[in-house]
């Protein structure tokens, strides 16, 4: 595939390829063009700094790079100009001709000021790269950019009002979308990619390998019986990979400067119930979450417990719904088709859970709840 650039070069920066999703869009990256990719990452060396690269890629069991196209630059995105010196901040603008911006710093619990060097200042700098190079430029926000408030939310909502950032995160990655689309005022091609909650490759079932709180929670009926009566959206990350880089290369069909990635159907908690294939209840999730309360109070529990119904907030719907009614539609003008979340599915990533040790290999721990 062409990759959006402002001039020939077809050279791209990617940050953010030690990450999760990152890690897939590199792999995109090296599958659907022929473009070299530098990829910025945290290191003294260079040597370092690949290293971490395809640590990320074992990670998820997506192979060797190639060393001839995957090029590491060691940086740090908080650091001023991105950690580079001059001479080599300027030459690798003279190289690339598209950037995709990935990297960041997540953490739900710091405030925003501890966020602010990598996610704001960071996202800066990387303007300020792609600008000097006329190159296109792609940034990866997320749903978090949206606040708890009733409703629902798409490609045209702004993050105002009710809907302002709740948690330090989403305020930084709110402040970096403003940045991007001030720069786009100005004449640079950037677009805004909002990912909601992002799950496992969909052709392995490979998921981050400490979970995340979905999977908290699915790990947490195991051993109390128990899930809430609730839905949760998730997309695929090879898909989202690919639908990043069908709709960045999509120049002139009309899209606007946001877009949103969400899987049309949402996931139920009966599902996963079913595919654990343990008698788990479900219960209303108020009453759920007074259930793990009394549950994590017992002396032979996971102390975790008590933390997920704070979690919960989050994973079952602490957001207003998030909708991608333009989106959606590009990418089917695209051909491209969100893969379903069936049994199928989710038995993959149950069983990737379970190699990793994440989730017991066993069932349900029979007695455990009580």
């Amino acid at each position: 595939m062409d990759l959006p650039s402002g001039r020939s070069r077809p050279d791209v920066l990617l940050t953010g390829a030690t990450g999760f999703v990152g890690a897939f869009l590199l792999r995109a990256l090296l599958n659907r063009s022929a473009a070299r990719i530098h990829c910025l990452a945290r290191g003294q060396t260079t040597h370092e700094a690949a290293r971490r690269i395809q640590a990320a890629q074992d990670v998820y069991g997506l192979g060797a790079l190639d060393v001839n196209r995957v090029i590491a630059v060691p940086g740090d995105l908080a650091a001023p100009g991105l950690g580079l010196r001059p001479e080599e901040f300027d030459r690798l603008a003279d190289q690339v001709g598209a950037v995709m911006h990935a990297g960041a710093q997540v953490n739900l619990i710091m405030p925003a000021r501890m966020l602010e060097a990598a996610n704001v200042t960071g996202t800066r700098e990387v303007l300020r790269l792609a600008g000097q190079a006329g190159a296109a430029f792609d940034y990866i926000s997320t749903s978090e950019v949206f606040g708890p408030a009733d409703g629902a939310v798409d490609e045209l909502t702004p993050p105002r009002g009710g809907w302002e950032p709740a948690t330090g995160y989403g305020q930084t990655k709110y402040a970096g979308e403003r940045l991007v689309l001030q720069a786009r005022a100005e004449g640079l091609p950037a677009r805004v990619h909002r990912l909601d909650r992002i799950v496992g490759d969909s052709r392995t079932g490979a998921c981050q390998p400490r979970g995340d709180d979905l999977w908290l929670l699915v790990r947490s009926a195991l051993s109390t019986g128990v899930l809430p009566e609730a839905e949760v959206n998730v997309t695929p990350v090879d898909f989202a990979a690919d639908a990043v880089l069908a709709l960045s290369a999509a120049t002139g069909r009309g899209q606007g400067p946001i877009v949103h990635l969400c899987h049309p159907r949402p996931l139920r908690m009966a599902e996963l119930a079913a595919a654990l294939g343990a008698p788990i209840d479900l219960l209303p999730v108020q009453e759920w979450a007074d259930a793990l309360r009394r549950f994590g109070e017992r002396l032979d529990s996971d102390p975790m417990l008590l933390l997920l119904p704070v979690i919960a907030e989050r994973v079952l719907g602490g957001r207003p719904r998030f909708r991608a009614p333009q989106t959606t539609r590009a990418l089917h003008e695209l051909g491209l088709r969100h893969p379903p979340v069936d049994a199928a599915l989710l038995g993959r990533y149950l069983e990737h859970l379970r190699s990793t040790g994440f989730l017991p290999a066993d069932h349900l721990n029979q007695g455990a709840w009580g």
